[in-house]
């Protein structure tokens, strides 16, 4: 089973996919803060394949096409109280409803909090899952993580007493629904960066996006369950050999 976030109720978990939102304010402010992006697809642009030594740019990153260029918005150009060198200045910025922030003409913008994809410091990636930041670790275009989410559950409200009166201090209330919330434990999911997606870490999910290979998706499917969870590792190694994830080689700005 996989998850969704929906952008109406930041961190919210329901059966399907995260999804991770981006709106058109988002899109308008990438393309203001992030012109260099469309340079990338250009010919000559120098790229390298992705390994653990690869370094991402310190700053924010408001979605996957921000991280496949390598260029977030950098830390100066953000408006906060908070210094940027604290090593709660990431953590911070999710307290607020909106960030504000210079694009490159040097007029003040924002964004929502919960808009982020996430960030990088000191060169490591992370990203915002339920109202949170969680160290990534890459290994291609199919990733192992491990993350908390949020899960939330509709109830009535109030709940009603065991010969179903409903207190009159409720009573008010009582047409309502509210929505009762836990954490949920930490747990591995599949974080599929080709279409910025969340997947149970799971033998029927990893058989999803495996499909996008054809030969590997044959033999995959071949296998009994059984040996197809023992063999997930094995399976996401192939599949990023075959499809290596490529980064701009770094250079001074």
């Amino acid at each position: 089973m996989a998850w969704h976030i929906f952008c109406s109720k930041p961190g919210m978990v329901q059966n399907g996919k995260i999804r991770f939102c981006q709106n058109v304010t988002a899109i308008l402010i990438w393309l203001l803060l992030v012109p260099a992006l469309v340079a990338q697809d250009l010919p000559g642009t120098q790229m390298v394949r992705y390994s653990p030594a690869y370094e991402f740019r310190d700053g924010i990153y408001i979605n996957t096409e921000m991280i496949k260029a390598n260029r977030p918005i950098p830390p100066a150009r953000i408006v906060s109280d908070i210094d940027i060198f604290d090593d709660k200045f990431y953590d911070g910025l999710l307290k607020l409803d909106y960030i504000l922030l210079y694009d490159d003409h040097g007029v003040r913008t924002f964004i929502k909090s919960n808009e982020l994809w996430g960030y990088a410091c000191n060169g490591v990636l992370f990203m915002q899952v339920g109202q949170r930041f969680h160290r990534l670790t890459l290994e291609g275009n199919i990733s192992r993580f491990t993350a908390s989410a949020t899960t939330y559950e509709e109830v009535p409200y109030p709940p009603p007493n065991h010969n179903g009166y409903v207190p009159s201090y409720y009573a008010h209330q009582s047409q309502r629904n509210r929505y009762a919330y836990k954490t949920q434990e930490r747990k591995v999911y599949l974080l599929d960066l080709e279409t910025n997606t969340m997947n149970d870490y799971t033998p029927e999910d990893l058989g999803e996006l495996l499909m996008r290979d054809s030969q590997l998706y044959a033999e995959y499917s071949a296998l009994k369950r059984g040996e197809r969870k023992k063999r997930l590792l094995e399976f996401i190694q192939r599949y990023n050999q075959s499809h290596p994830l490529y980064f701009p080689v770094i250079t001074t700005d």
